[in-house]
């Protein structure tokens, strides 16, 4: 592979986002509003190689991640993972909290060291990017007032009360998050198996690209796994493949550093033409109109 796949626009670690005299090693909450005003390279694209939680308590604005744009609202949850591009375009009046955490800050907690990847919002899609509380809005409230009491301690922060609070607030949204989801669904198998299909294609998209590949490693038949696919989110098992391919796509095509070639080879397309036709076919232009059209914005 050529280069590091890491390395294709901004990345930022906990340490290179802030100041790191005042950041513990592996996790860091913040001040929404002290961390706008402090640091503007928020507001560009970029990614993180660290997970993130974002509590808006007030304000007005967008928050886009992975090319989707969401108005924010008070009560808004939202969720990013490692390798998201998202970007924050927030009035004056915003205010809220974030936290950001390495994976080690749970893996050296828990018995599981993979935990966290289980949570569906950790998954890396957009579909469960943003969680509205709602009713529950008082109780997230009170979730992220315990954090910031502990934070601000005169007394040493005790960090498992952090992690503590933090697993409640994810187990929380994450059984909210799969009862909505559930809803789609005949049951429950059908809902894991679809998550399921979710996460193997996260892990091999560049070297699996057909149905059958992923339905082999589920245990269904291809028509069972496309069939379901169709009847939950209108699209067939094919096409989820071939999205989460043309995210990375995009994801590359806005830095300038690398070529069409080179991305075509990071993605392991068998040349660059064949990338371009995949491209223009499923996104309406051609790689290069898309990234000169992004680095203009």
């Amino acid at each position: 592979m050529l280069g590091d796949m890491s390395a294709k626009i901004p990345v930022y670690s906990i340490c290179n986002l802030l100041n790191t005299e005042n950041l513990p090693q592996d996790c860091v909450v913040l001040d929404l509003r002290t961390f706008l005003d402090y640091q503007q390279k928020a507001t560009t694209p970029h990614r993180h190689s660290f997970y993130q939680v974002l509590y808006v308590e007030n304000g007005e604005g967008v928050h886009s991640i992975d090319f989707k744009s969401f108005q924010i609202a008070a009560g808004d949850l939202f969720f990013l993972s490692p390798g998201q591009i998202h970007k924050w375009d927030f009035n004056e009046t915003t205010k809220g909290v974030i936290v950001n955490f390495d994976e080690v800050f749970f893996s050296s907690f828990l018995a599981k060291r993979d935990y966290i990847k289980d949570f569906l919002f950790f998954m890396g899609s957009t579909d469960y990017a943003l969680m509205k509380t709602d009713k529950a809005t008082a109780f997230v409230g009170s979730i992220f007032q315990k954090i910031i009491r502990e934070i601000e301690t005169p007394e040493e922060v005790h960090w498992d009360l952090i992690r503590i609070y933090l697993l409640e607030l994810f187990t929380l949204c994450d059984r909210e998050m799969a009862q909505n989801q559930h809803q789609l669904y005949d049951g429950m198998p059908q809902f894991y198996l679809l998550k399921d299909f979710e996460r193997l294609i996260e892990k091999h998209y560049i070297t699996k690209r057909l149905p059958k590949e992923y339905a082999e490693l589920l245990n269904v038949t291809p028509n069972y796994l496309n069939a379901l696919c169709q009847k939950i989110k209108g699209v067939s098992a094919g096409a989820f493949i071939r999205n989460r391919l043309l995210l990375e796509a995009k994801r590359l095509l806005i830095n300038s550093e690398l070529s069409i070639s080179e991305i075509a080879y990071q993605l392991d397309f068998k040349d660059n033409s064949y990338f371009s036709r995949f491209f223009r076919k499923y996104e309406g232009v051609t790689p290069l109109t898309f990234k000169r059209e992004r680095l203009k914005n």
